[in-house]
């Protein structure tokens, strides 16, 4: 299945799980999951007027592959500006994934900051999709990579970047599947790991900027990320993404968990 069929799925209120081909290590790609419980709170919710403003998301457990999902949501709170909304995703009864969404309404405001254009370097690596080497989502996405260290070399700088869009283009560029293609890289340590070591995000926040320009479902976004300090098995990382026009969209931090394993002694 393609990511708009999983969004069409989740809209339809029918039962969803998600298959081993969106999978990373032993969980479902987090980006996904995060992504339909966007996409159920948008079916459920009138939210017309209303920009997605902050996401705030927890990863409480594993997703696991093939198993039924459920969806759920409870509005928080509703004021004339401001909508703030908790979604869940659960199998067995228990919270894999939970998000608290907001919503604002755009209101006049002679106050304005407007983020610098990005200039994007002019190289870019297209990273073929590695069966057994990568997570199985990567199977699903067009990602080329401007950094210049890939995960696990060694490198001394704690730096990805670049390029990404769906393999298959959904009908429309939705908020949620820009949510599932942000957490698409992986996280900013792993190019300074020398040898292979699970991670896992923990938790998750994302700042759109509103008003934001329209993206094409076939448009690529633009991904950098830096990581701010890592220490005692977690990572703390921030990112910026932005359209093809070099124009600033969304502000991501994780924290991230990072499994290493002790070297054997000699």
């Amino acid at each position: 299945m393609t990511y708009s069929d999983y969004e069409k799925q989740v809209q339809s209120a029918t039962g969803l799980s998600i298959a081993a081909a969106w999978s990373q290590g032993r969980s479902a790609f987090g980006g996904l999951t995060a992504a339909l419980v966007v996409a159920h709170i948008e079916s459920q919710e009138d939210l017309s007027g209303r920009d997605l403003c902050t996401l705030n998301i927890h990863f409480c457990g594993p997703t696991i592959a093939d198993e039924p999902c459920e969806f759920r949501h409870k509005v928080l709170s509703k004021g004339k500006s401001v909508m703030q909304i908790e979604g869940q995703l659960l199998q067995d009864g228990e919270v894999k994934t939970q998000i608290i969404a907001c919503f604002g309404v755009q209101r006049f405001a002679t106050l304005q900051v407007t983020p610098p254009i990005k200039v994007f370097p002019k190289k870019s690596l297209q990273v073929p999709f590695i069966a057994k080497f990568m997570p199985e989502f990567v199977q699903h996405l067009d990602m080329k990579y401007t950094s210049e260290h890939m995960p696990f070399s060694g490198s001394s700088e704690a730096h990805v970047s670049g390029w990404v869009r769906f393999v298959e283009a959904p009908p429309a560029f939705t908020d949620a599947a820009l949510v599932a293609l942000i957490d698409a890289w992986p996280p900013a340590v792993l190019p300074m790991l020398e040898r292979v070591a699970p991670s896992s995000s923990i938790t998750w926040n994302i700042e759109f900027l509103n008003p934001r320009t329209e993206l094409n479902s076939s448009d690529y976004i633009y991904y950098e990320c830096e990581a701010v300090q890592a220490a005692a098995g977690y990572a703390h990382t921030e990112a910026k993404i932005y359209n093809q026009d070099g124009q600033l969209m969304a502000l991501s931090r994780q924290m991230v968990g990072v499994y290493e394993k002790k070297a054997n002694p000699a």
